[in-house]
């Protein structure tokens, strides 16, 4: 039995073809059903998805397909996780809109974060808190940049989280704040944290860029940095961040130039998490 069902998550629209309905119902515990759309959708589909049974497999394994290109296979119980680096994958590989930075994009009272990291930094820990603290989450991968306006579109979706991050966020909040565990990926175990509703209900909202933030967590720090970056290094380091740079030319020079004008680049080097969030709250 195939079920089909409609992402809608803004500025995207994915059309979902998969084996069986245990994607579905996993996905329902993270999306809203104004998102979760399991009838077809009347807007214009961005992304068609198979993810179904390899058939032909022993062991039954489900194929992640966008359109003729194939992103990875999984069994059963890691159907989510690699749903969601796959949705990751498909936008930070093949739209090219708006100029696409890996980095997590919140907003509180007009202000905009942009948060590059690499992997390992502390990225995605930093944007759940921040999120839990009041701000409102337009992404936690994929900061996308309007050409035309220069503006932060929303890309919202549940925050990704790996190993001791989900402890870290169970522990200073609640018991099973973390949805969807999913253990022994290759990543190690993935959880997932909901947005907020404000989040949600604010995900056609674009927002002006203010601020970019690189943090890195660091256990040996002695004491946190948190000390302002030139333009011209500030443009390499979102260069080097930028998925699809190289791919729009001059307009991605162009859209970069511009963010760049527009923020206040920051190196944020911290131990004490409650400190770096109250730099952040401070920012104005």
């Amino acid at each position: 039995m195939t079920t089909s069902f409609v992402l809608a998550s803004a500025p995207f629209n994915f059309q979902v073809n998969t084996s069986g309905s245990v994607l579905y119902d996993q996905l329902q515990q993270l999306y809203p059903a104004s998102v979760l759309q399991n009838s077809p959708s009347t807007d214009i589909i961005d992304f068609q998805i198979d993810f179904k049974k390899n058939w032909w497999s022993f062991s039954q394994s489900y194929a992640f397909k966008l359109g003729q290109h194939h992103f990875r296979m999984t069994a059963k119980p890691q159907l989510l996780s690699v749903f969601e680096w796959g949705l990751n994958w498909a936008v930070s590989s093949y739209q090219n809109r708006y100029l696409c930075i890996h980095a997590a994009v919140l907003e509180k009272n007009g202000i905009s974060l942009i948060l590059p990291a690499p992997p390992g930094s502390g990225k995605s820990t930093l944007c759940a808190l921040l999120m839990l603290s009041g701000w409102r989450l337009l992404s936690d991968e994929h900061c996308l940049i309007d050409p035309q306006t220069g503006m932060i579109l929303p890309f919202v979706r549940p925050i990704s989280l790996k190993n001791r991050s989900i402890a870290v966020l169970n522990q200073r909040y609640a018991k099973n704040i973390v949805q969807c565990v999913v253990p022994d990926t290759f990543k190690g175990t993935i959880g997932y944290l909901p947005p907020t509703a404000e989040s949600w209900q604010l995900m056609h909202q674009p927002v002006q860029p203010a601020y970019v933030i690189f943090p890195k967590y660091n256990a040996h720090v002695a004491a946190t940095e948190f000390s302002g970056i030139e333009q011209s290094q500030l443009f390499m380091q979102l260069a080097v961040n930028c998925f699809n740079y190289t791919v729009l030319a001059e307009v991605g020079f162009e859209t970069l130039g511009r963010l760049v004008k527009q923020v206040v680049g920051i190196r944020l080097e911290y131990a004490n998490t409650d400190e770096a969030l109250q730099l952040i709250a401070e920012l104005d």
